[in-house]
């Protein structure tokens, strides 16, 4: 590329750089590759040359126009070298690095790191499609975090385009050509065209001051550089959306698929009300990155209409107020209420059908003289084996589920038998009682599963001893987020909604410690060797020695939510992962910074685990589990098979088996040699939110949403115990070392201690 007034190939600059060729020129500057001579690397130097009142001698001096511009030119040269004061403060991957500023030849340079790749408009174009939904993620995960830094120091880009975002060969993003200074000096010299880029520039960067510009002002830009990327154009310009909006919403211009959240995200940035968009970028973060909400299974959607619909037939049949309506209209059999409420639903049934054959019969016209007339046979009794099953297809069929028990022929001359060959009188006792049992098993799970409620602690079929009832810590306000064991066993370590770390006696309850960790919310925990370390919402780490309440460190590497930390066998060393897709390995005697960053799934990744024979184990929200070298950080093997959000994973203490569970309450257990699955257990009414094995590695204990403890005979496949009241859910679980006691953190804010003896006794 050439420009007439553009310093020509070969000119060096103060002895240290020498110029290329031209990259790019715009109305305040010309840019360059250039060469540093003492580093040989390929350097980018920006110069202040505002083309409308600048000019250049022989000696390739910049100079000003005219006397009258002289001032306007002295003016911009000084925003030029403060806006490159500012952006040399900035260490970030994904923004362009200063590496230097001076003044020669009557003029400033910016001396950038030179980002070899395409512009971002570029690689729209080379892909010959609509971008995929994790292309994009990838991208504005990592251009969200630089803008969050920027407007942290009360600074602007003022220029987000297509044009102005580089895609590394890598296919990272790299956020360059600042606007804010370049919209001072229009503003100072009144050039408005040069302020504004026509479709990505909100309406308030068209004023000739800047004062209702702020992060809104960037959120709006890079919503349009989205809406660009999606539509495959871009919006229109704001000042004729201010006369007539035509911009249609971004999901009916996407042109690939792409979440309905991010969509709607998109839509709040191009907002013309300043109001209306969101204000920070923490604020719009949440909305344009989360997972796309998971959809109701064919159950619980079946059960809803259900409802629904009985709700509307029981505003239509509103009862007489002399009569009683629970003798007439049953409830439902997935109100709450004690157990047997089926079975009272099936004798209502029966009692309704009794009464309705003893209403007497209307008066039926005798039949004609010359047709004979048949004594009819006397109709035998119902047994009682055959009704319960016919009623229990009656309930089905009232709560909408499109399923019947299977009707048999009608004989005419005979009755119906259960077991045709044989006459009832000579049908055996044990024959009876065996249809009985399986014919009462049958309806109490359908009642579990109508109901939703699972089976209480120690009823479970087989069960020979009970767990005691629970012992209880008093916990946190608000909730307790989650609850470790030391190794030892002698204390529990728990972190609360109530932005505490608090440690309790396990034998009394009593409270030892109290560590106040700060206004982040606390998103998860792992204890080691008198440590403790905690994940928050706001991207940060803190280290804390529990023991003496003193804070060891704090660590971040953005600002996007931490999901998921573990020690990696030494107390100094520990990894994390977040919303944004990243799983981080940190020391904390290195720098902080991370010592190894693996791009680990295509969406968030929310659950991490550590295995002492080397690997780790991560779970995402892209339905994947994976295993990882822990020293390389290169991927070992991928596992699928999850329908939804993979929410927990665990590791076995022997390393051999790997347990991960789901947002849609599916466990299962694979083998870590192979990828092959060893067993699926079954599902839960809610989100599995953490895993526990057993120090002998034959229990798995599950915390579910649902508000149970789901304990495993896991090679077995056998569910041995389901503990709590399923009201407040559960967030955590842990065995203790000893495998005597199982705790668990309750959203209700209780830590809950059960009994395992008898569990380990079998």
């Amino acid at each position: 590329m050439t420009h007439v007034l553009a310093l020509p190939a070969g000119t060096e600059l103060v002895g240290d750089y020498r110029i290329e060729r031209v990259l790019g020129a715009g109305g305040f500057g010309i840019t360059y590759l250039a060469k540093e001579l003492a580093l040989a690397r390929d350097v980018t130097i920006k110069e202040y040359f505002p083309g409308d009142f600048a000019a250049r001698n022989g000696s390739h001096e910049a100079v000003p126009r005219s006397q009258e511009s002289a001032g306007d030119y002295q003016w911009g040269l000084e925003r030029f070298i403060a806006e490159a004061q500012t952006l040399a403060k900035f260490d970030h991957r994904n923004i362009v690095r200063v590496y230097r500023y001076f003044r020669a030849n009557n003029t400033g340079y910016m001396v950038l790191q030179f980002e070899e790749g395409q512009s971002l408009k570029t690689w729209l174009q080379s892909l010959g499609r609509a971008p995929r939904q994790f292309e994009l993620d990838r991208l504005v995960a990592p251009l969200l975090d630089a803008l969050a830094l920027i407007h942290g120091e009360n600074y602007l880009h003022r220029d987000i385009a297509p044009d102005n975002i580089i895609i590394r060969r890598d296919g990272s993003p790299v956020l360059i050509d600042f606007g804010s200074a370049r919209g001072d000096i229009a503003r100072q010299s009144r050039t408005v065209s040069a302020l504004v880029k026509p479709g990505y520039s909100p309406y308030e960067q068209y004023a000739e001051t800047g004062s209702q510009q702020g992060p809104w002002t960037d959120i709006y830009a890079l919503g349009a550089t989205l809406y660009h990327a999606i539509s495959g154009k871009r919006p229109p310009d704001a000042p004729s959306r201010i006369v007539k909006d035509d911009l249609l919403p971004a999901r009916e211009v996407a042109l690939s698929a792409y979440r309905s959240s991010f969509l709607a995200s998109i839509d709040n940035a191009l907002a013309l009300d300043i109001k209306k968009r969101p204000q920070s970028i923490a604020e719009w973060r949440g909305q344009l990155l989360a997972p796309e909400p998971r959809k109701p299974s064919w159950l619980q959607r079946t059960i809803r209409h259900s409802a629904k619909k009985g709700a509307e037939e029981a505003d239509k049949e509103v009862p007489a107020a002399t009569e009683s309506v629970d003798a007439i209209v049953p409830p439902p059999p997935d109100a709450p209420g004690a157990k047997g409420r089926l079975l009272d639903h099936i004798e209502r049934l029966r009692q309704k059908a009794a009464a309705k054959k003893a209403e007497p019969a209307l008066p039926q016209p005798e039949p004609a003289p010359s047709a004979p007339v048949k004594e009819p046979q006397a109709k035998p009794k119902a047994n009682a084996l055959v009704a319960l099953p016919r009623a229990i297809g009656k309930v089905r069929a009232a709560q909408g589920l499109h399923w019947r028990w299977p009707k048999r022929a009608k004989r005419a001359s005979r009755p119906w038998r259960i077991w045709p060959t044989f006459q009832p009188r000579w049908r055996p006792l044990v024959l009876k009682l065996m249809i009985g049992a399986a014919v009462a098993a049958f309806a109490v799970g359908l009642q579990d599963e109508l109901t939703g409620l699972p089976r209480e602690a120690g009823t479970q079929t087989g069960a020979v001893q009970s767990i005691e009832l629970p012992r209880l810590i008093s916990g946190h306000t608000g909730g307790t987020r989650a609850v470790a064991f030391t190794e030892d066993g002698r204390r529990l370590v728990t972190a609360g909604a109530d932005g505490t770390l608090k440690v309790w006696e396990t034998a009394n309850g009593v409270e030892v410690r109290t560590i106040p960790l700060g206004d982040s919310t606390i998103t998860a925990l792992a204890v080691s060797s008198g440590r403790a370390l905690t994940g928050h919402d706001d991207g940060t780490l803190q280290l804390w020695d529990f023991v003496s309440g003193q804070k060891l460190g704090q660590f971040s590497r953005n600002q996007a939510s931490v999901w998921s930390v573990a020690f990696m066998g030494e107390p100094d060393r520990f990894l994390a992962s977040g919303h944004d897709w990243i799983i981080s390995v940190w020391d904390a005697r290195a720098a902080r910074a991370p010592i190894i960053t693996i791009e680990a799934h295509e969406s968030a990744v929310q659950s991490v685990a550590y295995s002492p024979i080397g690997v780790l184990a991560s779970g995402g929200a892209d339905r994947l589990v994976k295993l990882w070298d822990a020293t390389s950080g290169e991927l070992v093997r991928s596992y699928r098979g999850h329908r939804d959000f993979v929410s927990a994973v665990a590791f076995s203490p022997d390393g051999k088996y790997l347990a991960s569970g789901s947002h849609d309450g599916q466990v299962r257990i694979w083998l870590t040699s192979t990828r092959r699955l060893y067993r699926t257990l079954a599902h839960s009414a809610g989100e599995i939110r953490s895993l526990s094995f057993s120090p002998t590695g034959d229990l798995l204990a599950a915390a579910s949403e649902d508000g149970r403890v789901r304990i495993w005979n896991y090679r077995r496949g056998r569910l041995l115990r389901s503990l709590g009241e399923g009201a407040a859910g559960f967030r955590s679980v842990a065995f203790a070392p000893d495998g005597r006691w199982i705790a668990a953190a309750s959203d209700a804010g209780a830590v809950r201690l059960w009994n395992t003896a008898p569990l380990l006794e079998r």
